[in-house]
């Protein structure tokens, strides 16, 4: 399941849970294959977010346990006091808690 942003849904994807509108009226089923003309409709109701079925769009923000990991690295590289390394450490077991959760 991955909630998106309406401007990343297509036409063809499958809603994992119902949409609902501001007000919390349902507007759509879950386990609905989505057509174009109801994603305009749902922007056109205001709708923000879809969840939808499995993990169909990577997301810019989204990285991988290994972007992450080099990341923290990079962020790390010079650092010589104990008390920085001792978060790194901190932050590298939540990240792979974090994934292992996935």
């Amino acid at each position: 399941m991955q909630r998106l942003p309406i401007s990343y849904i297509k036409p063809g994807m499958r809603t994992y849970e119902e949409v609902v509108d501001s007000q919390g009226r349902v507007l759509c089923g879950k386990g609905v294959e989505l057509t174009e003309e109801m994603l305009k409709r749902f922007q056109e109701l205001g709708v923000s977010y879809i969840t939808v079925e499995g993990t169909p769009v990577k997301l810019p923000w989204e990285k991988t346990l290994e972007e992450e990991l080099e990341l923290l690295e990079e962020r790390f590289r010079d650092t010589k006091n104990d008390f920085a390394l001792q978060v790194k450490e901190v932050i590298k077991e939540l990240l792979m808690e974090k994934f292992s959760k996935k």
